[in-house]
This record gives C-alpha cells, structure tokens and sequence, in this order.
C-alpha cells in the first residue's frame, strides 16, 4: 500500500517551460533592444532558446553558445549565463492545481519533494513557491552529489519519509529520471504528461492534471 508520495520539481510541481519561456523572453529583449518583442523575428529567438534548452536538462552556457552561434555573433555567452542563474529562481510559476494537491495529499499521505541539480538553486526554487512548507521532505541530488536515475538517491529519499521504496509513489514528468528510476529502486512511478502528447508504449501510470493525482490517490489506484 502507498504511503508515501515523491514528486519531481521542475515540470511537475513548477511549470518550467512557462517560467523558461518568460526567462528567454526578459533575456532576449535585453540582447535584442531593436526589436519588437511582439515580432516573428522576436518570437523566433526565443523558440530557438526553448528547443536549445532541452526541458532544462542542459547547462544555460550551451543554450547561449547556440545562439552566440546561429544568430547573435556579440553575445557574452558568460554574461548570460550568470544572469539567468542569478534571476530565474525569482520567476518559479507552479503547475495549475499543485498547491490545492499537496494540501489535500498532505492529510492521508507523507509528502516528498526529489529534485536534480544544485542544492541552494533548487531549494530557492522550491521555497519560492512556497511548497517546503507543504512537505515533510525536500530532497535534492546535488547535496548528495547523486542524481535521479540513480537508485540510491530514491533509497535516500526513502529513508528521509521513513518508508520503504515499495510503499512510495514517484511523480515526475521526465521518463528517464523520475519514471526509469523509480521503477528501478522499486517505488511505483507516475508519469505525469501535463499537456504533453508524450508518446511511449511502456505501461505506467499517466496523468495529465493535478486533479487527476489527487484522484489516483485518493481512490483504489493508489493501494
């Protein structure tokens, strides 16, 4: 029986894309004062920028290299690169109904945050939106110095709630993180898709919405 419930950060509990989204777009104008940011032109930047970025996976240096590279020849790549480290923990969005979700879980379950990356950044991230408070757990790789695949950050985590991997449900929305690794420490994976039309034939568990967590936990699904 689940007793337990992890969830990913970034593009799970945050809406990433919208925040990076509006971080290329504050960036862009700056490097781009000449046009207007309500242009194809514009909006072209940008798009590059968010195919670049790849979920955020990559290191911001590569996203600015490409775009020193394709389309902006007198870009400080290093600049920039602070920049956004310095000024996207202020501009976390959360996904549409997580707060409501992590209330109403909080009463039946032990909650969990397990995230990738670098410790301060992403606890920032975190308290931004307010959701360590709604937790019992906040758990991020780059303190260990391990990051999710990797069974043993999910058995740290584990330990943290005081459950076992087999009492524990992981929700994130990266396959290869969250879903592949979960399934691999024994915890019951969760991929959540948001508006996403991801395409697998893999059988897990998907949904699309924060209501739809709260309803697969709140039922039989979840025992």
């Amino acid at each position: 029986m689940i007793k337990g419930i992890l969830f990913d950060f970034d593009g799970t509990l945050s809406n990433r894309k919208q925040a990076a989204y509006n971080m290329y777009r504050q960036c862009i104008a700056q490097m781009r004062s000449d046009l207007d940011p309500h242009s194809i032109d514009f909006e072209n930047l940008v798009q590059f920028c968010m195919v670049a970025d790849q979920y955020g996976v990559v290191q911001k240096d590569y996203v600015w290299k490409r775009l020193k590279d394709k389309h902006i020849p007198d870009l400080d790549v290093q600049k920039w690169t602070d920049y956004w480290y310095a000024n996207f923990n202020a501009i976390q969005i959360p996904s549409d109904g997580a707060e409501e979700t992590l209330i109403r879980l909080r009463k039946e379950y032990r909650l969990g945050i397990l995230s990738n990356g670098a410790y301060e950044s992403q606890l920032a991230k975190v308290k931004k939106l307010g959701f360590d408070r709604l937790v019992d757990e906040v758990i991020i790789c780059g303190q260990y110095g391990i990051n999710k695949p990797d069974e043993r950050i999910f058995a740290i985590a584990a330990e943290k709630l005081g459950l076992a991997c087999s009492e524990i449900a992981m929700v994130g929305d990266m396959f290869f993180t969250d879903i592949f690794g979960a399934q691999k420490a024994g915890m019951m994976p969760v991929w959540y898709t948001g508006n996403e039309n991801v395409i697998s034939d893999y059988p897990v568990r998907r949904v699309r919405t924060f209501g739809e967590i709260y309803d697969l936990f709140h039922g039989e699904d979840s025992e």
